[in-house]
């Protein structure tokens, strides 16, 4: 037994040591790979960097020049937007109309007089019931209102001295109102001032004013505040702004100012014409005193909102009137269906609850023609005092078009209304088209730290053109001709200003001749040259170049020598 556990003792020794080295051997084989791998990967990637960096090496052999030459330059601002239509137009119907289909779709084109919805006329004649009824009742508080007109005189409302009278005969009081801010001004305390910067004088004491007319009056310090100093006079006298100088009791000036009103009321009024003035200036007046008599005093404000209520009845009244002689709902205008805005499942509860009770036809038209004096009764009244209407569709002219852009804020102060734009929409045609700025927005939207703003830019609309089509902008923002100008690839930059070089060694390849420029205006392709350079002085640079291998290798751009 013993004999026979060492032979199967040996046996599993055997066995365990040939496991080991064939996993030793998997292991040595699997690292060779991955060696092989990674070099054959680094070899790819060495000879990629040489092919690309031979071929930017070759582009910047390529040192360009050009001669420093007077010409014409503008800068300009471009960008893309989406185009929508201008002049849109909510078609609808009053409220309490039941529409029973529309029968027209977005993108429609629609001549004036085609119908856009099918209606329940009978609706139509209950709204029409329920408006005359309402006009009825507008009348009749018309009626009332109508003797509440304007007093056919101005009082002065308070005790006083008129020192002020703003209105003359023929006068509209109204517009003496706007202009001036009262129709006469009185002195409530007797009292006017003047105030003068001294920091000696103090409450109390008395002084002397001198008038225009070189006489003298007394007055009293009533304040010095901070070294203003305001003197009191009587104004009984002395004029409404007179300039007036300062005193003391050996005649040496302390001060000068104008006259104001130290304690002052405003006569007021709001409707008229002035017939005649009652009053005159320096008068003393009590609070019943008559400053001017009216004439064409207009209605009150009251009968003036009813009369305005009643117009919109009968606007109302008008369109129902030609939606029930139309039979249906019809285009206002040429112009395409932009989108239906009516939602029959939502409407369906509110139509419901609207609909009129009547006992038949025969009422509402016996109401029309003559033959009631009170409209139908009605299970649910809908509020007509401020007609919305229920909108059924929205309408373009088809006439003009907008696009909003977004714009840079280094561009966005020299953007005005009224400059010319060029359009192009590349799913409609090449061709360019003329447009205007109409809006210049400065409100700033920030994201992520950066500021932009937006700018509108209309133009016709043309075949094919569809809400929702990409526009290309641009609109020439600056511009002057008879300029020394160059490449804007050879300007570089630093913090101390601009430079361009002047000199070109081919066997070093090295730039020489570093002249600092003084830069106007840019675009894309050349800058002005305000001073630096003489007109034929040759430049040298490279193109803006682009790192290819950075960009393969999902890295950054890369930018050309460009100081």
């Amino acid at each position: 037994m013993d004999e026979k556990k060492r032979t199967d003792d040996a046996l599993f020794a055997a066995l365990n040591k040939s496991k080991k080295k064939k996993k030793r051997k998997t292991a040595i084989t699997a690292l060779i790979i991955i060696a092989i791998i990674a070099v054959a990967l680094l070899i790819t990637v060495n000879v990629l960097r040489r092919r690309v960096d031979a071929s930017i090496a070759r582009d910047q052999d390529e040192v360009l020049r050009y001669d420093a030459a007077y010409g014409a330059i503008s800068t300009r601002v471009s960008a893309s937007g989406i185009i929508e239509d201008v002049d849109t137009e909510v078609v609808s119907v009053p409220e309490g109309v039941e529409i029973d289909e529309v029968v027209v779709r977005a993108g429609n084109v629609l001549h004036e007089g085609d119908v856009v919805a099918t209606l329940d006329l009978t609706t139509v004649l209950s709204s029409m019931a329920t408006v005359q009824s309402e006009i009825e009742e507008l009348d009749k508080e018309l009626a009332d209102a109508g003797n509440d007109k304007v007093a056919s005189s101005v009082r002065a409302g308070a005790a006083g001295r008129v020192k002020r009278i703003f209105v003359a005969p023929q006068d509209d009081v109204a517009s003496c109102m706007v202009e001036n801010g009262a129709l006469a001004l009185i002195s409530l305390d007797g009292k006017m001032a003047v105030d003068f910067e001294n920091s000696a004088l103090t409450a109390g004491q008395a002084v002397s004013v001198e008038r225009e007319d070189g006489s003298v009056i007394a007055g009293t310090v009533d304040k010095n505040v901070g070294g203003t100093v305001t003197v009191l006079v009587t104004d009984n006298g002395p004029r409404l702004d007179e300039a007036v100088r300062i005193l003391d009791a050996d005649g040496n000036e302390l001060g000068a100012g104008e006259l104001y009103i130290h304690s002052v009321f405003r006569v007021t009024g709001f409707a008229g014409t002035v017939s005649t003035v009652s009053a005159r200036e320096n008068q003393q007046v009590y609070a019943s005193s008559s400053i001017c008599s009216l004439s064409n005093t207009s209605y009150s404000a009251r009968y003036n909102s009813i009369l305005k209520q009643r117009k919109d009845k009968e606007d109302t009244l008008l369109e129902l009137l030609g939606l029930y002689q139309g039979g249906a709902l019809r285009a206002p205008f040429d112009g395409t269906v932009l989108r239906v805005d009516y939602d029959a499942d939502e409407a369906d509860t509110a139509a419901q609850s609207a609909t009129p009770s009547y006992s038949s036809m025969d009422s509402y038209y016996s109401y029309f023609m003559g033959g009631t004096t009170t409209a139908p009764t009605t299970a649910t009244t809908a509020d007509t005092s401020n007609i919305a209407g229920t909108a059924v569709v929205t309408m373009a002219r088809d006439e003009s078009m907008l696009v909003r852009i977004s714009v840079d804020e280094s561009d966005i102060l020299s953007l005005e209304k009224g400059q010319i734009a060029e359009v192009s929409i590349d799913s409609v045609g090449a061709e360019k088209l003329g447009g205007v700025v109409t809006e210049v927005d400065r409100t700033a939207d920030s994201t992520s730290g950066v500021s932009s703003y937006s700018a509108e830019v209309t133009f016709a609309k043309g075949a094919g053109m569809l809400s929702g089509m990409t526009a290309d902008v641009v609109i020439n923002i600056e511009g002057t001709e008879n300029v020394l100008i160059v490449p804007t690839d050879a300007i570089h930059k630093t913090s101390a200003g601009a430079f361009v070089y002047t000199s070109y060694d081919e066997e070093t390849k090295q730039y020489g001749g570093m002249t600092p420029v003084e830069l106007g205006i840019s675009n894309d392709e050349f800058t002005e040259i305000r001073s630096g350079l003489e007109e034929g002085t040759t430049v040298f640079y490279t193109e803006k170049e682009v790192d290819f291998f950075a960009m393969m290798m999902g890295g950054p751009r890369g930018g050309g020598f460009r100081g």
